[in-house]
């Protein structure tokens, strides 16, 4: 199987790997929205029951992300991403025969535990391959790529939605993980050295993986200098139907469009920071995007408490507050892996553990305590982004001091 091995000098073909990899779970969320109305039909439930598989989704991914990262420092990355792979492909299919939601919300569960299982690793292979500037440049574009999914993903699944029902959307994300399951455990070599790979983890070493981590002060504010600004992305992702659909009333057969074109902006400036990156360090850069997405979101909140919650308005600035993260995620992930990188497993397992478990938390949040206005949302869009500029600040001085 030799002749088959992917070259990993052969960075095209990696990054493109990686973010298929880093794709799962935007396609696992973003392809059936536009089959929810008939999901619930189907299952005989009101709209926010369905709305559960997004929000589980998030707290089944967290979790995935809490063993994956680990366990990768002990048994290797491939084996860790070819399960998780597996799961996420095994239960997507079984979800396609349920009769009863109660199981689906379950498998969904297991679902995105795969997906978090596997998409831990996407950022720890290109951590082992490449150094330096070149991780921030390979994440930047993975996470470009991936942005691409919820771009499409919408669009694809309300085709297969309108062809095949639900229960298509859900044979694709099968056959995608049969795809990608097949090409990493033909192609694709282990990144980490035979040396490092102990398999074995005892369940008091997986707890001090972690705990060396979150005893470095620098790395924890550092990781909530990040997680807070992209977890205002899954509060987006989460409203989104209401957003555009139910308040501003865009049709069913436009919302693909519109939700894609949120992302447009993000992958522009995941473009431009790859060339920015020759010039400046990850840092300043990062510092414009966290500012830019403050300003945004500041200005977001205005338009809603004001009274100009137009279409347009609302759309612009939900673009710009996405597009920031295109100088934000690739580059903060980058940081946060070289500042101890011995625990670089533990600290992109951790960051995929806290953004999601706070997408999870404000998601069900904003669910709970529904509004018929955008205030909400805008507010809480707002908060995650202030909250991750404080922590920059913190940051800041730590390593100033």
């Amino acid at each position: 199987m030799k002749s088959f091995k992917i070259n990993t000098n052969n960075h095209t073909v990696i990054t493109i790997l990686m973010a298929a990899l880093i794709a799962l779970s935007p396609f696992a969320i973003d392809s059936f929205l536009s089959a929810m109305p008939l999901m619930a039909t189907f299952f005989g439930v009101e709209i926010n029951i369905i709305e559960l598989t997004i929000t589980l989704y998030f707290l089944g991914f967290a979790i995935g992300n809490f063993f994956g990262g680990p366990l990768s420092d002990a048994f290797g990355r491939k084996p860790i991403a070819l399960i998780g792979i597996g799961l996420y492909g095994f239960s997507a299919l079984l979800i396609t025969f349920c009769h009863h939601i109660e199981v689906v919300l379950l498998l969904r569960i297991v679902q995105a535990f795969g997906g978090g299982f596997a998409t831990v690793t996407s950022n720890l292979f290109i951590r082992d391959w490449y150094k330096g500037k070149e991780v921030a440049r390979l994440i930047t574009i993975t996470s470009m790529i991936m942005m691409l999914a919820p771009l499409f993903a919408p669009v694809i699944g309300a085709f297969i939605t309108h062809y095949h029902g639900w229960h298509g959307v859900f044979y694709f994300l099968f056959l995608f993980a049969i795809v990608l399951f097949s090409i990493f455990y033909i192609g694709v070599p282990e990144s980490k050295k035979k040396e490092s790979i102990t398999k074995k983890i005892t369940g008091k070493q997986l707890i001090e993986k972690y705990k060396v981590f979150l005893s470095d002060k620098k790395s924890v504010i550092f990781l909530m200098t990040i997680s807070f600004p992209i977890s205002g992305l899954y509060v987006f992702i989460t409203s989104a139907s209401f957003v555009y659909i139910e308040y501003l009333h865009v049709s069913v057969e436009n919302f693909p469009l519109v939700f894609g074109s949120n992302i447009l902006l993000n992958i522009v400036l995941s473009l431009v920071n790859t060339y920015l990156l020759k010039f400046y360090e990850p840092q300043k850069l990062l510092r414009v995007g966290l500012i830019m997405q403050l300003v945004t979101a500041l200005l977001l909140v205005t338009t809603l408490v004001f009274g100009f919650d137009t279409f347009w308005n609302v759309f612009v600035l939900i673009v710009f507050f996405i597009g920031s993260l295109g100088l934000i995620f690739g580059n903060g992930s980058a940081i946060l892996l070289n500042i101890n990188p011995e625990t670089s497993g533990s600290a992109n397992a951790t960051l995929g553990i806290f953004r999601f478990l706070l997408g999870f938390s404000i998601g069900t949040l904003i669910a709970v305590f529904h509004s018929d206005n955008l205030i909400p949302i805008g507010l809480a869009m707002f908060c995650c982004s202030l909250i991750g500029n404080l922590f920059f600040i913190k940051y800041k001085k730590m390593m100033e001091s």
